[in-house]
């Protein structure tokens, strides 16, 4: 039987998300890296899998599934040993996730979203003030939900909530300070423990890393072309 395949990038938290899931629950899946740089993304090849030329995605027996959360929910609810991840029994729990999720993709996201794409694509050499307070509100929220839980979605278990979460605040809290949220730290802390962490903490550095090289590079750029 072929092992199911996800299609990634490290700098990806989407990405990342998928692997940390994969490996929590113990699923052998092939990797197979789509190299932005030489635009592998908008190949004929990688279209017809992912027609919006993103990343992950996955298929598994050639039944394909391109947004992150779905694939998530579809390795646990297919290959996972338990449901702690996910709860079958508990609908309001699930509910709570399912909520967390939606967080995840409206509106952590698009803030991250929004600030890297004027670097990497459009040579942006700086970050808006505006974008920098919206990343704090994030923050703020995020402060909130773990004001009366030890997790994100419930006091009692991880759940996919906190791994889909998580793959976002390792990249970008290496770049905006988590110094006043203390709830946030905590959480950080006690999610670095798990056996999937160190795999995943070489794509969010990479992330990180290559952000500021770049926004460096765009600012040398702007002022040579400024001569």
């Amino acid at each position: 039987m072929t092992k199911p395949t996800l299609y990634y990038h490290p700098g990806s938290p989407p990405a990342r998300a998928c692997v940390m899931v994969a490996r929590e629950i113990g699923l052998d899946i092939e990797l197979k890296l789509i190299d932005f740089q030489s635009m592998e993304h908008t190949s004929e090849a990688y279209s017809k899998i992912n027609p919006a030329q993103t990343v992950p995605s996955f298929s598994d027996n050639n039944f394909i599934i391109n947004d992150s959360h779905a694939i998530c929910l579809y390795m646990i609810e297919k290959y996972a040993k338990s449901d702690q991840l996910y709860p079958k029994n508990n609908p309001k729990l699930r509910t709570i996730i399912n909520d967390r999720l939606f967080f995840d993709a409206s509106f952590l996201f698009p803030r991250g979203y929004n600030i890297m794409y004027p670097v990497f694509i459009l040579g942006q050499s700086s970050i808006p003030k505006e974008m920098v307070n919206q990343i704090y509100r994030a923050y703020k929220v995020v402060e909130r939900f773990l004001t009366n839980s030890k997790w994100i979605a419930t006091n009692d278990q991880m759940t996919l909530a906190d791994i889909a979460m998580f793959a976002w605040f390792e990249a970008f809290t290496r770049l905006f300070t988590i110094e006043n949220y203390p709830k946030i730290a905590v959480w950080l802390s006690r999610m670095r423990n798990l056996d999937s962490y160190e795999e995943m903490k070489i794509g969010a550095k990479q992330q990180a890393d290559q952000f500021l090289t770049v926004m460096e590079q765009n600012k040398i750029f702007s002022t040579f072309g400024q001569k």
